[in-house]
């Protein structure tokens, strides 16, 4: 009996150490397996030559150091800046020479709307250091004639009125801006490619999606450039070339009290340019900045169209695309954090498709120096 008892109990012991031995890890040890699991992976390795397949189409690499989306960037207006330091910053501004009366011309509601071929020649031709560098910018690689022009005519003519109005209000306002080293000079050339790309492809994509009032568009995309002129005319333009646009503005800012948009428009307001062009040409510059502001009923795909062409002219002109363009709803680059969600309203939906058309490419291509096809 007393060995059946002592059996029986051993096999009691021996089920129970089975039984522990056999149990699930406990709860405590699962958890942080469940937590790696819920982290985004890490990217596979790739060469350098497969880089392209694992971002959105022609996006540069990301800067290691870059700035967050521009939620809450904290940019001032100019209207909250302090009397004594607008007294300094316009009078900064009047040493630059103003434009030529000629400009008022070329951006009035009337002659967009009524102006002959004949009369924008006439007009450019009162200019001749103007109607000499617009012939000679008809003739750059960029608008693909077959044969060179020798007038501001015949620049009309192969070109079309809106493209030759566009080259004199840019040459135009560069004429304020004279470089006074070769860092300065390279950055206003810079500019001034960039502030042409962005209005052809603007004007282009304009009548693509068929956006209202396509030339007035233009006319505020060109004037948007002004405070990046100012700045760069104001500031040493070395470090500017190597900042993206977040670490530009704080720096305009903080060297200057104001970003170069708010810096545009006190300089517009200088050369009286008409109060509703000089706001519209503000807002146009700042929604890559502010993605809250509301804009008015019916302007918002122009404006956000223009914001987004000033963007892509700057980074064909500072060689940071590819060799075609791509989906801009793709684009997770801070620069485009404040203008992506916009680009969701028509007619913008369809943008991806139309910067991937036959033309849009050849245009690009043409922008980037290459021969057409």
């Amino acid at each position: 009996m007393v060995l059946t008892l002592l059996g029986l109990a051993g096999l009691v012991v021996v089920a129970a150490w089975w039984f522990l031995r056999a149990r699930p890890a406990p709860p405590a040890q699962a958890r942080p397996a469940a937590r790696r699991a819920t982290q985004p992976p890490a990217p596979p390795p790739h060469a350098d030559g497969a880089a392209a397949a694992t971002r959105p189409a022609n996006i540069a690499e990301p800067v290691e150091a870059a700035l967050p989306p521009p939620v809450g960037l904290p940019l001032r207006a100019a209207e909250l800046l302090d009397a004594q330091q607008t007294g300094q910053l316009v009078e900064a501004l009047r040493h630059l020479p103003r434009p030529p009366r000629a400009v008022h011309a070329l951006m009035s509601p009337q002659f967009l709307q009524t102006a002959t071929s004949a009369e924008l020649a006439t007009l450019v031709m009162g200019e001749p250091a103007v109607a000499a560098r617009v012939v000679a910018t008809a003739n750059a690689p960029l608008y693909g004639l077959q044969q060179p022009v020798t007038s501001v005519g015949q620049a009309i003519t192969f070109l079309g009125l809106a493209s030759v109005r566009q080259m004199c209000l840019q040459h135009m306002l560069a004429e304020c801006f004279q470089p006074r080293d070769e860092a300065q000079r390279r950055e206003f050339d810079v500019l001034w490619r960039a502030s042409t790309i962005a209005g052809e492809l603007c004007q282009q994509l304009a009548a693509r999606l068929r956006v209202p009032e396509p030339a007035q568009l233009v006319t505020l995309l060109v004037l948007s450039f002004l405070g990046r002129q100012a700045g760069a005319a104001l500031l040493d333009a070395a470090p500017l070339a190597g900042m993206d646009a977040f670490q530009r503005a704080l720096h305009e800012q903080e060297s200057l009290g104001l970003a170069s948009h708010e810096l545009g428009h006190l300089l517009m307001r200088a050369w009286e340019v008409p109060l509703d062009l000089a706001d519209d040409a503000r807002t146009l510059s700042t929604l890559r900045f502010d993605p809250a502001r509301t804009l008015p009923p019916g302007r918002e795909a122009a404006l956000t169209l223009g914001a987004l062409c000033a963007l892509l002219g700057e980074r064909i002109a500072r060689g940071q695309v590819g060799t075609t363009l791509y989906d801009p709803a793709r684009d997770t680059s801070p620069d485009m954090a404040a203008l992506r969600p916009r680009l969701a309203l028509p007619p913008l939906n369809t943008l991806a498709q139309e910067l991937q058309s036959p033309p849009l490419l050849r245009l690009v291509g043409r922008m980037m120096g290459r021969p057409a096809a």
